[in-house]
């Protein structure tokens, strides 16, 4: 067995050494021969046979590239896309924005001006809800005892050249709302008084079931003297009886509106009274939060 080992290994040896010695035979031939010119035109020959083939994978190959580049733009195109989609909503966002914020500085700049005129501490408040079915007038604004606001404080607003007005008063509160009743409800008694010479004429006005927005006066006094046109402004007499009764935060000589009539009903005198501003209108307040006088 041992023999026949050794004979196979010496013959593989000679088999290997005899294809070398064959391939570098092959090889210095060839170098022979292409030396010489004679293999120029198995050379070519070659080449035209290969050429096209290699032509078309290095055509694959550019497509390959391509396509890899392709997807690659497309990632960077996609990303950029997005980018510029997310810009472009932010900017929408912002121009809808600039009416809002256009508002709330013309807003605010109305109420430090009202506060500069008059001695009232000021909170601004939108309307979100108006009652105004079968006489009664109430709102519902957005500000509560979160924000300082009570029972009985005064509401007022401003309409075109209007002077800033009364147009009602916090009759509900809750922690972040307040229901507000309006000078226009049937059922709203403010007292106010008239300035005419050097005469106070005092009395109570409330809103009126079937006349909407005008307000009618009553308790006049016997010897007043009231005229077509005359100003009317809020008494703030409720706070000399007690500081816990109802409206007893509404402070004197807020506008209210104007004399449109005189009368008497009976023996008493009474007043119709054309408000400053009809409450239906209004669409943002300020809550008289303190006055300090």
């Amino acid at each position: 067995m041992r023999d026949r080992s050794s004979v196979r290994s010496r013959s593989g040896g000679r088999g290997n050494t005899l294809v070398v010695a064959v391939l570098i035979f092959l090889a210095v031939l060839f170098f022979l021969l292409d030396f010489q010119g004679v293999m120029t035109p198995v050379r070519s020959m070659i080449s035209s046979y290969i050429a096209p083939t290699l032509g078309r994978t290095q055509g694959t190959i550019a497509r390959l590239g391509d396509i890899f580049t392709g997807s690659m733009d497309v990632q960077r195109i996609t990303t950029e896309r997005d980018a510029l989609a997310k810009e472009n909503s932010d900017l929408k966002g912002q121009i809808i924005r600039i009416p809002q914020l256009e508002l709330e500085n013309l807003r605010l700049r109305e109420q430090l001006r009202i506060e500069k005129e008059n001695p009232w501490r000021l909170v601004g408040a939108d309307i979100s809800v108006q009652t105004l079915a079968e006489g009664r007038r109430t709102a519902i604004i957005g500000v509560g005892t979160n924000q300082g606001i009570m029972v009985g404080m005064a509401v007022i607003s401003r309409y075109q050249s209007s002077p800033p007005a009364l147009v009602g008063v916090v009759d509900q509160v809750g922690p972040n709302s307040a229901n507000v009743l309006l000078v226009s409800d049937y059922s709203s008694l403010v007292s106010v008084q008239i300035y005419h010479g050097d005469t106070v004429i005092r009395g109570v006005a409330s809103g009126l079931m079937e006349r909407d927005a005008m307000l009618h006066m009553t308790e006049i006094e016997r010897e007043g003297q009231i005229v077509v046109g005359d100003s009317v402004v809020t008494a703030g007499l409720t706070r000399l009886f007690g500081p816990s009764l109802p409206n007893s935060a509404i402070p004197a000589d807020i506008p209210v509106g104007i004399v449109k009539s005189v009368g008497l009903e009976g023996r008493n005198k009474v007043a119709e009274i054309q408000p400053y501003i009809d409450p239906e209108v209004v669409r943002y307040v300020w809550i008289i939060q303190s006055d300090v006088k």
